[in-house]
């Protein structure tokens, strides 16, 4: 009976943290010499259930939050708790595209996986220069640009890694604002397509999974699974 109740609440723990996603919500277009709010989540955005920090497991409040300016100057930014999020403000002294990032590797170990979650967001102040500082991060999910999309109106994502040439057992999760989901798997380099049927926040959420073996925090893993978030506007 011990053993009966220890798997499950391990798959239990296992749903929870492959269920869940940390992901960044900020307005898509910023002003010089305002201040800029961030938000951090952690949870599940289709359904939507944004976690009270208390509930947020592991190490998850231990990430760091960056923003990366149209220069490529980068600095990380404060956070401080609220409620069901983090929140953390930046305020842009010149036109461009600023980027904010957050790369934080889970401390438990679940299910033989070691977990690497990643977050982007694009701020955009008058025109897009320097969008291209967010490949400087390891883990991103390209589309066409920062800018508001149209409902209906297709747009490709691809995944990319600064230093893993081919990702394996890619997958595109799109999140819309109305609950409605679609997982679509791909092939290393491929990119993906996703049309938008209604207006709103989207969340776009690409993971892959290396068939890795190590150590992490003194316990071993058999595999790393990578996920990045980004949120994406669309209008009608």
């Amino acid at each position: 009976m011990k053993k009966l109740f220890f798997s499950a609440m391990l798959c239990c723990c296992m749903y929870t943290v492959f269920g869940h996603a940390l992901w960044i919500e900020t307005a898509v277009y910023g002003r010089k010499g305002q201040a800029q709010e961030v938000k951090i989540f952690l949870g599940e955005y289709a359904d939507n259930e944004r976690d009270s920090l208390q509930h947020w497991f592991s190490n998850m409040k231990a990430f760091n939050l960056y923003l990366i300016d149209p220069s490529g100057k980068k600095q990380q930014l404060e956070c401080t708790p609220a409620g069901n999020h983090f929140k953390a403000t930046f305020t842009p002294a010149t036109d461009g595209a600023y980027i904010l990032y957050i790369d934080h590797t889970v401390q438990e170990i679940y299910g033989g996986s070691k977990i690497h979650y990643y977050a982007q967001g694009i701020v955009q102040v008058n025109n897009d220069k320097g969008v291209n500082n967010l490949k400087e991060n390891d883990f991103v999910l390209l589309t066409s640009g920062p800018a508001t999309k149209k409902v209906n109106v297709a747009e490709k994502v691809s995944l990319q890694h600064k230093t893993k040439n081919t990702l394996p057992k890619t997958e595109l999760t799109i999140q819309s604002p109305t609950g409605w989901t679609k997982k679509i798997k791909g092939e290393s380099g491929e990119a993906f397509t996703y049309v938008p049927a209604w207006n709103g926040r989207y969340l776009l959420e690409g993971t892959f999974t290396e068939d890795e073996k190590g150590e992490h925090g003194g316990k071993p893993y058999e595999r790393v699974w990578h996920c990045i978030t980004y949120c994406k506007d669309v209008i009608k």
